[in-house]
C-alpha cells in the first residue's frame, strides 16, 4: 500500500472519530499510534518518540503557555473582570452582536497557539449562553480569532514565508490583505448578524469601549509586552497575569476554581495528543507522500499548489507547518526562478483554509473543548462560510490578481 493511502486511511479514521464524539485528544493519540505503526516503526521507537515528546521543549512551553492562558481567562472571570466585560459591551453600538466579534479579533493580534482559547471566556460572557448554542459560539470565536492572520505582519507564518521568498513581511502582508477584508462580511453574514442582542447604546461609543478595554487590559498588556519588548508569548502573559495579581490581590479561594481549570487532566491530553500526532508524521515522513503524489499523476500547476498546501494544512493545523513544507517543495511555482505573486497567493489561502478546518488546529480543538461543543456539528457550521472564502480567493486568482502591483 502506497504511502498516502496509509495516510487517507488515518485521517478517514480521525474523521469518523469526531462524528462519533470521541475525545479529539485521545483520537489523534490513537491516530499517531496507527500512523507510526502502518509507516513501519517499532513499538520500541513509538514508546521512545512519546517520552521524547513529554520532555520536549515544545510540548512543556506550549502547555504551559495553554495553561496560562486558561488561568488568566478564569481569573478574570473569578474576579469580576468578565462581569464589568458584559455590562460594557451592552452599552457599545451593536452591544454583544459588535463585542463578539471585535473581542476575539483583538486577541488575535496576539500571534500565539490557542488563541481563541483566551477570547473563548469573552464570548462566553457576553453571548447569553440560553440562547445560543455551543457550536455556534465556537465558530463566531474561531472565526473572528482568524480574521486578521491572512496580513497581521507578526505572525510567524507570515514572516517565514516572506523569509523563504526574500521579500519584506509588509508585501506579503498587503498581498493577502484582501482576504481578510473578504472575510470580516462573511463572518458578519453567516455568524455576527445571527446575534439578536444589539445593547443599549447611549450614542457614546467611546465610554463603553474604553470600560471594555478597562475589563480586558491584562489581555491587551501581555499583547504590548510581547510586541514592544519582543519576548515570547509565554512570558508576557505571566508577567501581565503577575500584574494582574498584585493589583487585585484576589483572596485564595479564588485560585481553587481557576487552577482546577487551567490543570485539567483533559487539557493536558488534548495538547500531547494533537503534538503526538504531529511528531508521528514528522518522524515517518507521511507528509512527504502528499508532493510525490501530485508530481506522479501530472495535476496542473494550480491544481498541484492548491493539493499539497491544503493538505498539509488540514493535517498539521498550522500555518507555518504548511509553509515551512509545502513552500520548498513548491519553489518551481512560487518563487524560483522568479517570483509568482498569483501562485503565492493562492498557497497561502490554500493552505490556511486547510488549517482552518483542520481537527490538529489547537485554536479548533480548544475553542470546542472550552464550549463542549459538537465537533462534526462546528463543521457544518463553518462549511459554507469556508467554502465561499475560498471562491472570493479563487475569483480573485483568476482575475490575475496581484494584477503586477508586487512586481
Amino acid at each position: 500500500m502506497d504511502g498516502w493511502w496509509k495516510l487517507a486511511l488515518v485521517f478517514v479514521g480521525i474523521v469518523v472519530a469526531i462524528r462519533l464524539k470521541l475525545f479529539v485528544g485521545y483520537t489523534l493519540f490513537v491516530a499517531g499510534l496507527v500512523l507510526a505503526l502502518l509507516y513501519g516503526m517499532t513499538i520500541g521507537q513509538i514508546l521512545s518518540a512519546c517520552k521524547e515528546l513529554l520532555f520536549a521543549e515544545r510540548f512543556l512551553s506550549l502547555y504551559a503557555i495553554i495553561i496560562l492562558i486558561t488561568f488568566l481567562g478564569r481569573l478574570l472571570k473569578e474576579i469580576g473582570y468578565l462581569d464589568r466585560l458584559v455590562a460594557a459591551s451592552w452599552e457599545l453600538a451593536g452591544g454583544p452582536r459588535t463585542a463578539s466579534a471585535l473581542l476575539p479579533a483583538l486577541v488575535g493580534l496576539m500571534p500565539m497557539p490557542g488563541g481563541a482559547l483566551l477570547s473563548a471566556p469573552l464570548v462566553s460572557e457576553v453571548l447569553p449562553k440560553n440562547k445560543y448554542t455551543p457550536e455556534f459560539m465556537t465558530v463566531v470565536n474561531y472565526w473572528s480569532r482568524h480574521v486578521v492572520e491572512f496580513c497581521w505582519p507578526v505572525y510567524p507564518g507570515l514572516i517565514l514565508s516572506a523569509s523563504l521568498i526574500s521579500v519584506s513581511v509588509g508585501r506579503i502582508s498587503l498581498l493577502q490583505m484582501p482576504m481578510t477584508l473578504i472575510m470580516i462580511p462573511i463572518g458578519i453574514i453567516f455568524f455576527i448578524r445571527h446575534i439578536k442582542e444589539t445593547g443599549e447604546n447611549n450614542g457614546h461609543t467611546y465610554k463603553p469601549f474604553i470600560r471594555i478595554l478597562g475589563a480586558i487590559w491584562p489581555i491587551i498588556l501581555a499583547i504590548a509586552v510581547a510586541a514592544v519588548f519582543s519576548i515570547d508569548l509565554l512570558w508576557a502573559v505571566l508577567i501581565s497575569l503577575i500584574i494582574l495579581i498584585i493589583w487585585e490581590r484576589p483572596p485564595f479561594s479564588k485560585f481553587i476554581p481557576v487552577g482546577k481549570e487551567a490543570f485539567a487532566p483533559r487539557l493536558l491530553a488534548l495538547v500531547y495528543g494533537i503534538l503526538s500526532f504531529q511528531q508521528m508524521l514528522e518522524l515517518t515522513g507521511a507528509v512527504g507522500s502528499i508532493p510525490r503524489l501530485t508530481v506522479d499523476l501530472g495535476f496542473p500547476p494550480a491544481v498541484v499548489i492548491f493539493a499539497l498546501t491544503f493538505i498539509v494544512g488540514l493535517l498539521t493545523g498550522m500555518v507555518t507547518a504548511f509553509i515551512g513544507l509545502a513552500y520548498p517543495l513548491l519553489a518551481g511555482y512560487l518563487y524560483q526562478p522568479d517570483i509568482n505573486f498569483s501562485n503565492i497567493f493562492i498557497a497561502f489561502i490554500s493552505g490556511y483554509l486547510g488549517m482552518i478546518l483542520s481537527p490538529t488546529h489547537f485554536c479548533l480543538v480548544l475553542t470546542n473543548e472550552y464550549f463542549r461543543a459538537n465537533l462534526g456539528k462546528v463543521y457544518r457550521q463553518m462549511a459554507i462560510p469556508v467554502l465561499l472564502l475560498f471562491l472570493c480567493g479563487i475569483a480573485l486568482y483568476s482575475t490575475g490578481y496581484p494584477w503586477g502591483l508586487f512586481k
